[in-house]
C-alpha cells in the first residue's frame, strides 16, 4: 500500500499507450497495479494479472488485495482492477479504493462491485 499510496500523492495522468518516466510501469489500472505490487515494468494487464493471483473470498480482503474484472477477454477498456484499501462499513457494501481511471490515480469510496468483478490476493502474499 505504500507504493499505491506514491502514485495518490503525485497523482499521474493516465493512459493505455505510455508509461511513468520515472517508473517505467504502464499509466492504466493494471500498470499501477503492478507498480504497487512490485511486479517487473512496464506491468502486466487485466488479461494477466489473474494469473499471479488467487481467487480469495469477499470477507478475506485485507489492504493491497485486487479487486478486478479480469482474464480472457478484458484487454483495452474491457477490464479494470483496483487495489482494496479498507471497508468503509460493518456490512461490507463499500470500500476505500486505489485505482488509475480516466482522470489519473485517487483513493475514494466505491461500493463493492458485483460480478463480474471478483477479489484477488497476489500470490506470493502470505498469512501474516
Amino acid at each position: 500500500m505504500e507504493r499505491a499510496r506514491t502514485w495518490v500523492e503525485t497523482s499521474r495522468r493516465y493512459s493505455q499507450e505510455e508509461n511513468d518516466p520515472v517508473s517505467g510501469y504502464r499509466l492504466d489500472c493494471s500498470g499501477y497495479v503492478s507498480m504497487s505490487w512490485r511486479l517487473a515494468p512496464p506491468g502486466e494487464t487485466t488479461v494477466e494479472l489473474p494469473d499471479y493471483c488467487v481467487l480469495i473470498d469477499k470477507d478475506d480482503l485485507l489492504p493491497g488485495d485486487a479487486v478486478m474484472n479480469g482474464g480472457p477477454g478484458t484487454d483495452g477498456n474491457a477490464g479494470h482492477v483496483m487495489l482494496f484499501g479498507a471497508w468503509v462499513d460493518a456490512g461490507r457494501t463499500a470500500f476505500w479504493t486505489y485505482e488509475q481511471i480516466s482522470t489519473g490515480t485517487v483513493r475514494r469510496i466505491m461500493p463493492f462491485p458485483g460480478l463480474p468483478y471478483r477479489p484477488y490476493r497476489l500470490r506470493t502474499v502470505t498469512a501474516g
